[in-house]
């Protein structure tokens, strides 16, 4: 289910509950529609796993054990586990202590030159009033935190998500590049051998055989350098799983296809972005729990009124003494502390919560503002990505075209061997090139759904 924002809301009412300071914006100052957008399905849920989209259940099978076992997601857990220990700590400061007190001492009269051991057992309530609501002020700021900490970690998880995505569809790139580098090599191989039988017969020059040896060195240098990419990128995947390659390769094979989603599945407004990206959230619950703090400072102007109680027993060490002869005691009283002469403290405190406060807000718009950019410049590098991956495509099978009647051409003696080394050489490169464009735009599609803020829902941690 979409999430509604409350961005614009706060962004109009954030000044009238915070300090004068706060600057302004007007809903009309952001974008509200994306330009150049691709058609998608506004309709579709922005719960879905976005990656299951590339079909492959590998991916799919990687992204479910990086949710259990990554780091950076445990540790965003671990903070989680004390955001929320810290606002249990400030909403039990609402309510009443209560403590017990056991004592002994043993002690002598001057007077009388005698010794008495005396034993006390008590218990104190104590509980600060919160009139002016210092403490419920600093309550509510414990909980935006919490709840910040809460976004925070939905966005490792999205960010997780989509570097193994990165990580695997890079290293399928590299694997289908190796492929196509080595079926290149090989069609090196076999144009060395016949320039080298034309040279024998007479029918070329040596020219021809070093020309073919240079194309062979070349596409079997680069056969090295994939297969190096795509062992980094490997790699790279046995980090974000905090596994081993062993591990690793009894789920990843260096066979496979290249993933490639068919369409944009979802595209949200600008609103809904808003709403839905973790930074933002985090950043909106930060600027909540500055808010906060600020109103708590503003209490320490005010007098803090303490209730205090006391009930207990005195007496001899001695059990049965402590028992029947001991003194019940009792107290009851109130306490009042007020500020009179700070020399600016407490002004000085309001002032830098102030300045927080502002802080914060001028961090939740700039972080708006930027996903919003990121989002659009996600849309236009992902059109532009589709349009020239489908030229691309076009152009490897004119060329695979045009290098299979060059090698006939020149085996029957039509052509010379350049022509049949440039024909070769272009289709290979188109070759290398369409498969990275299809990669980027998987690529870029995973950008886009990063950028948006698309990820289901994850394990309460709550």
């Amino acid at each position: 289910m979409r999430r509604s924002t409350r961005l614009m809301a706060l962004l109009l009412t954030v000044t009238g509950c915070a300090s004068s300071t706060a600057p302004s914006l007007r809903p009309s100052e952001l974008q509200t529609e994306w330009e150049r957008a691709p058609a998608a399905d506004r309709s579709a849920s922005s719960d879905s796993a976005w990656w299951r989209s590339f079909g492959d259940p590998v991916l799919d099978e990687l992204i479910s054990l990086a949710e259990r076992q990554n780091l950076d997601l445990r540790i965003a857990d671990a903070r989680i586990r004390e955001a929320r220990a810290l606002r249990q700590g400030a909403q039990a400061a609402l309510f009443p202590q209560l403590t017990g007190t056991a004592g002994l001492s043993r002690g002598q009269t001057v007077v009388l030159n005698t010794e008495r051991t005396t034993a006390t057992l008590g218990v104190e309530a104590s509980w600060e009033v919160d009139i002016f609501g210092r403490l419920r002020k600093e309550a509510r700021a414990a909980d935006a935190v919490w709840t910040a900490t809460q976004a925070e970690r939905d966005g490792v998880r999205l960010t997780l998500a989509a570097e193994v995505s990165r990580a695997y569809l890079e290293y399928r790139l590299y694997r289908a590049q190796h492929t196509i580098a080595g079926a290149n090599a090989k069609a090196a191989e076999e144009t060395l051998r016949i320039a080298r039988a034309r040279f024998e017969q007479g029918l070329s020059s040596r020219l021809d055989v070093e020309r073919a040896l240079t194309t062979r060195g070349e596409t079997r240098a680069l056969v090295a350098q994939l297969a190096e990419s795509a062992d980094s990128s490997r790699h790279r995947i046995v980090l974000l799983l905090a596994t081993t390659p062993e591990e690793l390769g009894k789920v990843l094979s260096e066979t496979g296809a290249l993933p490639s989603a068919s369409a944009l599945g979802v595209l949200l407004t600008p609103t809904e972005v808003i709403g839905l990206r973790p930074d933002v959230r985090a950043a909106e619950a930060q600027l909540l729990a500055a808010i906060a703090r600020r109103e708590a400072a503003e209490a320490l102007r005010y007098p803090r009124i303490t209730l205090a109680s006391m009930l207990g027993l005195q007496g001899g060490a001695e059990t049965s003494t402590f028992l029947s002869g001991g003194s019940l005691l009792w107290s009851v009283g109130a306490n009042l502390l007020a500020p009179l002469l700070d020399f600016g403290r407490i002004r000085a405190t309001i002032d830098a919560a102030d300045a927080r406060q502002e802080q914060a807000y001028l961090s939740y718009e700039l972080t708006a503002r930027t996903g919003l950019q990121e989002v659009q410049t996600a849309l236009i590098l992902y059109t532009q990505g589709e349009s020239r991956r489908n030229e691309l495509t076009a152009a490897t099978e004119s060329a695979r075209r045009a290098a299979g009647l060059a090698r006939r051409q020149y085996a029957e003696g039509t052509l010379s061997l350049l022509e049949v080394l440039d024909a070769e050489r272009t289709l290979y490169n188109l070759e290398l090139q369409a498969a990275r464009a299809t990669a980027d735009v998987s690529l870029r599609l995973v950008s886009l759904y990063q950028t948006m803020g698309l990820m289901p829902p994850g394990q309460d941690t709550a």
